[in-house]
């Protein structure tokens, strides 16, 4: 076989990887993502006394997150863009709610609604 062949079929070989690994590499570096602030509002009712000061154990697509302040806020930044399901699980009684929600790049505000648990 001719030796100018063989150079020019791994030449070939050669820019054919290289254009492959830098195509590759510019695919989709920075994936689109978003903050998301988590509100949840609910409460206990002790007679006529409503106790709204709980935190709650936040889980996104079936997977805990993080736990709200007092107050049952709660900020997840980088979250990637597309439909989540949120869910708020009292930590300190049986409440719980859920809120699905499309979220897109930028400030997202959810608000996830756990009904009154009666003491």
């Amino acid at each position: 076989m001719n030796k100018s062949i063989i150079k020019r079929a791994f030449l070939t070989v050669v820019v054919i990887t290289l254009l492959s690994i830098v195509s590759v590499g510019c695919t989709s570096i920075f994936s689109a993502t978003g903050t998301v602030n988590i509100s949840v509002v609910s409460g206990i009712e002790m007679g006529k006394l409503v106790i709204n000061s709980f935190t709650y154990d936040i889980h996104m697509d079936g997977f805990y997150v993080d736990t709200t302040d007092a107050w049952g806020n709660l900020t997840i930044p980088d979250v990637p863009v597309g439909w989540h399901n949120f869910e708020a699980y009292s930590t300190f009684g049986s409440g719980y709610g859920s809120k699905g929600q499309n979220i897109n790049s930028g400030i997202n505000n959810i608000t996830i609604i756990v009904p009154p648990f009666i003491i």
